[in-house]
């Protein structure tokens, strides 16, 4: 979107929500009703990421008035400080509020597999043995007694392979 773009989408978006307010009193005639809504919006559009979208636009500008009748107590226009507090906390999906890349994902292999051994799926051999059974010990992943049914079922089929290697 262009910043044109951009600006009147806003422009489009805080009309339709001060109509649910009274026009406060200074603002006497239609040229000060303009200024006021194009300080505004200017302000608000500062909030957005210059790659925004029309849906994220109105999206946010629909929560922000959901949040704004629940904290305002007039019957008159909110205050741009207010309209700007309510478009801060309604952003979603911009960089402001995702969390900061730190670098390429990484599963947690040893979260993964404790859970599995918490719910009685097949796991790995090097996490019931060794080092790597030891480290989720130690960070309280999984209990020794949890690992337990896994040993015998371990120790049997070693068995039974011997046995038939015979």
């Amino acid at each position: 979107m262009t910043f044109e773009e951009r600006m009147t989408a806003i422009r489009s978006e805080l009309v339709g929500m001060m109509t649910l307010y009274v026009v406060p009193k200074h603002l006497d005639n239609d040229n000060k009703v303009r200024q006021e809504i194009e300080g505004i919006a200017r302000m608000v559009n500062n909030k957005f990421p210059n790659d925004t979208t029309l849906d994220h636009i109105r999206g946010t500008m629909e929560r922000a008035a959901i949040k704004l009748k629940e904290a305002h107590t007039s019957r008159t226009w909110p205050t741009g400080k207010d309209i700007g507090a309510a478009v801060s906390k309604s952003m979603t999906g911009t960089r402001s509020t995702m969390p900061v890349n730190k670098g390429p994902w990484k599963p947690d292999t040893l979260a993964i597999n404790a859970k599995r051994i918490k719910a009685g799926e097949p796991v790995g051999e090097t996490y019931l043995t060794g080092k790597l059974a030891e480290r989720m010990v130690n960070q309280g992943l999984v209990t020794e007694e949890e690992i337990a049914p896994y040993l015998v079922y371990l120790d049997a089929h070693k068995r039974m392979k011997g046995q038939d290697n015979v």
